[in-house]
């Protein structure tokens, strides 16, 4: 209500003369006060600040379901941290109390490990510890908690705490819901009354998310979130340009550029929001300026989308709007190189139906979701990780139409790997940043409106693979590590699969692919043996079947003796199988 007012650009005074109402009564209106406000009350607010009709419908349809955040308890983190709780507004003096707020709420309900609390608000010149982080959090229980609520909002579980709100209680949440809506609604073609809901959660925002506390600000979490909001609020713009409501856009979409200098996405959406308002020259100029940067800091020119924008803006064409969400990826650019980089598919992969399935299953979910699908496999050395990710990646490398981008990470320095994925997408050796968090954020430039397979093997550490991470809907992330990796679950959401050791139908048909038939039907006790000892790792049974290979007299019996005593033959690699990594 407040945003309607001001949009229209009234006083309180000038708007409650207008509507035949007290500024008393705007004044509960705007604060949230009425739950319930009479239809004839918003019909003449409507009418006051020269709303549409449908505008008007859908100001009724959301009065009559209620504030969009409660009042016995507000949380809100789309800008800077601000509480209220039966009403009341509630002031956290301390800073410590805010950063573990912050922290939970960014990801309500799930909870937040007490190592990770402590790592938090760590500091030289006041040392924190276990116990001193239970006593801030049983002091934010009580001033966060609303005396008629029953359950807690603050729970500890599993060594840790979580935040347990609803929808209406989190701004987060509601901006979430709102923009599920939208998205409904948009793609049944209901676009007013999408544009409006989406126009809704972008209200939400009042700045950066967190602003005010710095030390939040560098979390892949809070990172993850900036480009949610960024993704919707493209969303937004495509759906409010296809019904000509162009200037309403236009802010959002200036501040979203000045912060985003090179995206591309950004661009095109108020290129069009210009000329559809009738200013033209103002976005050939906006293309220009971008043309200008991505060749003096990239070295390549712009990409399909926003020339197609330039030419349609030229020829005084009307813009092309996708249908449904507007983060569908773009086709690939023909000028820009796509990476195919995955290895070659493993001869012989046998088994693996319920992780591939479950793979698969991720992959379709995560799509349709406005953040990057991570996934991992997990599990012990030769458990055969590498050989399933690639796998894989093959069955599904057609869904990624910009390629697939492969490292074997190890030791190796995330900075030399994005190097080579920058080189891989065109960036000029001369053109790739020296920092790491420059090379990090422009792969994330590169991927964003692109559908890419990235596959990273051999991870060591979350560490290691955060600064590869693509940053937008239409990517995915395959990492494989024997470490377990619990910062990539708890701040990107990654999905942990973990990869046991094959079933003994599945290793037998592997040693029967690798060696054919005859030679196991000849000595099934030797092969019985090798399975039994082989302990259904395909790493050692690819080893064992390579060595036999290789010497078509060594006896199977031989083999499987060798691996009993570990009295080997001498010609048997020098490499353990056992110490295999993949």
């Amino acid at each position: 209500m407040q945003q309607l007012r001001r949009n229209a650009g009234l006083t309180q005074r000038e708007l409650a003369d207008r509507a035949s109402m007290s500024v008393a009564g705007l004044r509960d209106l705007e604060q949230g006060r009425v739950k319930r406000p009479r239809v004839s009350t918003l019909r003449r607010i409507a009418e006051a600040v020269e709303l549409s009709p449908v505008e008007a419908r859908e100001l009724v349809r959301l009065g009559s379901q209620g504030p969009v955040l409660a009042q016995d308890l507000r949380i809100c983190v789309l800008g800077s941290q601000s509480i209220s709780v039966d009403g009341e507004h509630v002031n956290l003096s301390s800073e410590r109390q805010r950063t573990y707020l912050g922290l939970l709420a960014i990801s309500p309900g799930v909870p937040v490990s007490l190592d990770r609390l402590v790592d938090a608000t760590r500091s030289e010149r006041s040392p924190i510890t276990v116990s001193l982080v239970r006593s801030h959090m049983s002091r934010l229980r009580r001033r966060i908690q609303p005396r008629e609520r029953r359950k807690p909002v603050l729970v500890a579980v599993n060594g840790g705490y979580a935040l347990h709100v609803e929808d209406n209680e989190l701004d987060l949440l509601a901006f979430r819901r709102l923009v599920s809506s939208a998205r409904r609604d948009y793609e049944a073609g209901r676009t007013d009354a999408a544009v409006n809901a989406y126009r809704q959660a972008i209200g939400l925002r009042r700045d950066t998310p967190l602003v005010d506390l710095p030390g939040l600000q560098e979390l892949p979490a809070l990172a993850e979130l900036r480009r949610e909001l960024e993704t919707v609020l493209l969303e937004y713009a495509d759906a409010a340009t296809s019904t000509g409501r162009h200037e309403e856009v236009l802010t959002p979409l200036y501040r979203l550029v000045e912060s985003n200098a090179l995206d591309e996405s950004a661009h095109a959406r108020l290129m069009t929001a210009l000329a559809g308002s009738g200013q033209p020259a103002e976005a050939l100029e906006l293309f220009e300026s971008l043309r200008r940067q991505l060749a003096d800091e990239l070295g390549i020119d712009p990409g399909s989308l926003v020339r197609e924008r330039h030419q349609a803006i030229l020829r005084g064409l009307p813009p092309r709007v996708q249908p449904g969400p507007a983060t569908v990826p773009a086709p690939a650019d023909r000028d820009r190189p796509v990476p195919t980089q995955l290895p070659a598919d493993v001869y012989g992969f046998t088994g693996r139906t319920q992780e591939i399935e479950h793979l698969t299953a991720l992959l379709d979910h995560g799509l349709a979701q406005p953040a990057v699908v991570i996934a991992m496999l997990l599990g012990r050395p030769g458990v055969g990780k590498s050989s399933l990710a690639v796998h894989w990646g093959h069955q599904v490398a057609k869904r990624f139409s910009d390629g697939q981008l492969y490292a074997v990470l190890g030791k190796s320095a995330p900075d030399d790997v994005l190097h080579s994925f920058l080189l891989a997408l065109g960036v000029g050796a001369g053109q790739v940043p020296d920092s790491r968090i420059d090379r990090s954020a422009l792969l994330r430039s590169l991927l964003t409106g692109r559908q890419v397979l990235m596959v990273l093997d051999n991870a060591t550490s979350a560490d290691q693979v955060r600064p590869l991470l693509p940053g937008s809907r239409g990517c995915a992330a395959l990492i494989t590590s024997q470490d377990p990796l619990v910062g990539l679950v708890a701040a990107e959401a990654a999905r942990p699969i973990i990869v046991d050791r094959l079933t003994d139908p599945d290793a037998l048909r592997l040693l029967q692919r690798r060696l054919g038939p005859a030679r196991t039907m000849a000595e099934p006790d030797a092969v019985r043996k090798i399975l039994q000892r082989c302990e259904g790792l395909p790493a050692v049974l690819v080893a064992v079947a390579a060595r036999a290979l290789t010497d078509p007299w060594l006896s199977l019996s031989s083999l499987a003796e060798g691996l009993r005593t570990g009295q080997l033959p001498e010609t048997w690699s020098a490499e353990s199988p056992w110490q295999q990594t993949s």
